[in-house]
């Protein structure tokens, strides 16, 4: 990664992040659309903090429960 003079460690461009993260720079704007990461847009791309970045990935992610219609049995008419 290349450090700028003056420039924040912590902000990270959508390449960067990316890297970091062992994904591709698609898959990140596509997380960063979604708003299941944080970001800043810029433009036409985003900026990133790698420490809430980090933070929100390390949460326990909760699976979507099926919906309950699904498991409920047939009422007697």
């Amino acid at each position: 990664m290349t450090e700028y003079p003056g420039r924040d460690p912590d902000v990270l461009t959508t390449k960067e992040l990316a890297v970091k993260l062992g994904l591709s720079p698609q898959t990140v704007r596509r997380m960063a659309n979604a708003g299941q990461i944080p970001a800043l847009k810029t433009g036409k791309d985003f900026r990133y903090s790698w420490s809430a970045v980090r933070e929100v990935l390390q949460r326990p992610h909760r699976h979507p429960e099926a919906s309950s219609h699904e498991h409920q049995e047939a009422e007697p008419q």
